[in-house]
């Protein structure tokens, strides 16, 4: 990769140990595997999401990424789909024209996100208060940033104010073999940075996930990301993920897609244990019949700490386990709890953020006598 920021900016690393090889390397030692899936695509132009900061100097703005305690301009970013790298120069050559002085004063920092069908989700975070009055100036700056071809919804955040100029959302279009799934991905939600080695994923998923006349848990299902094109290999699902935010964008997704096989609903991973287990009952499951599941997989794609000891051992009794992860130290200690009663069927590796330590996971597991 041709980057002038290479090593310094934060974002990437020329240590060697960052090279594919070396990290697939590392990873099976740590899991204990030797037969693997590796899934590797653009070096460059991959990410359809990041932070930056906003530097204000001269009346003039730059962006910057933060290393450490420095923080270095970047111009611009050779990791971001090209419509977002687009996107980030016609908007700082607005806002340092004269009309925009107001505006972007006291702009702290800004959070992107694209699709692949060139909609892009802008929020501007800002040290100071925003009013109706910054809401005039943002539709003017959606007005000619529509001009330049570019489709950006905008959304100001300042302490305890956000402000939508038309929708604090896009929907983002996933081709995963022949098919097309759409998904609505919200402002501030956790979504998959890296649009074309999600599809991969979703891909390696759909391929190796065992048939079953049984039904599917998820948990931690986010937007819906795994569950829509996973729910034709089951009777039922049942989808459960923390975020307010998440269940409506997977709801959405079920809808766009018409699935009618799926059920989403708010609980954490304890709730989801206690209200499986009959140990509590959840107003939010009022009308879900949980005993007419009769559940043989299960299918986890937690956060970084991974599952901890209470959900791995509850994930024990499923025939069936699909577990994505993006943090493999996290998942070795929850693979030896697993491994207690299943062993590892499949493993693949996907290179979602190339030129850093970052390596995704998907391990299947099956249970010992099934």
């Amino acid at each position: 990769m041709a980057c002038e920021y290479l090593g310094s900016c934060g974002g990437c690393s020329v240590l060697e140990e960052c090279s594919l090889e070396s990290k697939v390397a590392s990873v099976k030692q740590l899991l204990g595997v030797s037969e693997c899936d590796i899934f590797s695509l653009e070096q460059d132009s991959f990410r359809a999401r990041c932070e930056l900061g906003v530097f204000h100097k001269d009346d003039k703005i730059s962006f910057v990424m933060r290393n450490g305690r420095q923080f270095v301009c970047v111009e611009n970013c050779p990791n971001l789909i090209k419509p977002l790298q687009k996107l980030l120069a016609a908007f700082k050559r607005e806002l340092n024209r004269d009309f925009f002085k107001s505006f972007k004063q006291k702009l702290f920092a800004l959070e992107v996100l694209g699709t692949q069908d060139n909609a892009i989700l802008l929020t501007l975070i800002y040290h100071k208060k925003i009013d109706d009055s910054w809401l005039e100036v943002a539709r003017e700056l959606k007005r000619i940033l529509k001009k330049d071809g570019f489709e950006v919804e905008i959304i100001g955040r300042s302490r305890g104010v956000k402000l939508v100029v038309a929708k604090d959302y896009v929907v983002e279009r996933l081709e995963v073999l022949g098919k097309s799934y759409q998904y609505r991905y919200d402002e501030g939600v956790f979504t998959q940075p890296n649009p074309k080695m999600n599809e991969k994923m979703i891909e390696w998923a759909l391929q190796n996930m065992l048939q079953s006349e049984g039904d599917l848990l998820e948990m931690y299902c986010g937007c819906g990301n795994f569950t829509i094109p996973l729910s034709q290999k089951f009777q039922k699902v049942l989808a459960t993920e923390i975020s307010k935010t998440s269940i409506k964008a997977a709801k959405f997704a079920c809808e766009q897609n018409r699935r009618e096989n799926i059920t989403f609903v708010r609980l954490s991973g304890k709730e989801c244990i206690e209200a499986i287990g009959g140990m509590r009952e959840f107003r939010r499951l009022e009308g879900i019949n949980l005993d007419s599941y009769h559940f043989t997989t299960a299918l986890i794609d937690p956060p970084r700490a991974g599952l901890g000891v209470e959900v791995c051992y509850f994930l024990q009794r499923f025939c069936i386990l699909l577990y994505i992860s993006c943090n493999p130290i996290s998942l070795a200690k929850d693979l030896e709890i697993l491994g207690q009663t299943h062993e590892i069927i499949k493993v693949a590796f996907f290179d979602q953020f190339p030129h850093t330590p970052h390596l995704e996971s998907g391990i299947l597991l099956q249970k010992r006598g099934v």
